[in-house]
């Protein structure tokens, strides 16, 4: 991308940042070469189906997250999607929710409540936890 004539890094330089901006990885649309050279490891990890799952409180831990996704429990606008590695968009983001029939829909939105509450500072009281907690 630097070694490529400046008519022509422009036009690509702003595609790569559009694309990267709907992928979630940078801020705004109006990121920069140096922006994308900074771009780690991590910060491709965070947009995994698995981490953004259990950062939404979906799942308890990580590993129950992964679980969750590949035994069918989790959709993306209604579409179950079994892939822990699924690389979620800025759109799709907002639309993971938990699979339509999944038996398990209950509990999760317990332990989403439950997450709520601690985070707001509140103590839970033990007969509230969810089974298995």
């Amino acid at each position: 991308l630097l070694s490529l004539p400046p008519e022509v890094r422009s036009v690509r330089e702003a595609e790569l940042v559009r694309r990267l901006f709907k992928m979630g990885l940078l801020e705004s649309e109006a990121g920069t070469v140096d922006e994308i050279l900074g771009l780690t490891v991590e910060d491709l990890l965070q947009r995994r189906l698995q981490t953004i799952v259990y950062r939404k409180g979906f799942a308890r831990s990580i590993h129950e997250a992964r679980q969750l996704i590949v035994h069918g429990h989790i959709a993306i606008a209604g579409r179950r999607v079994t892939a822990p590695g699924y690389l979620v968009s800025r759109e799709e983001e907002s639309l993971i929710d938990i699979a339509p029939g999944s038996p398990l829909a209950e509990r999760i939105k317990e332990w989403q409540a439950q997450l709520a509450q601690e985070e707001g500072g509140e103590e839970v009281p033990e007969a509230q936890n969810p089974p298995g907690a």
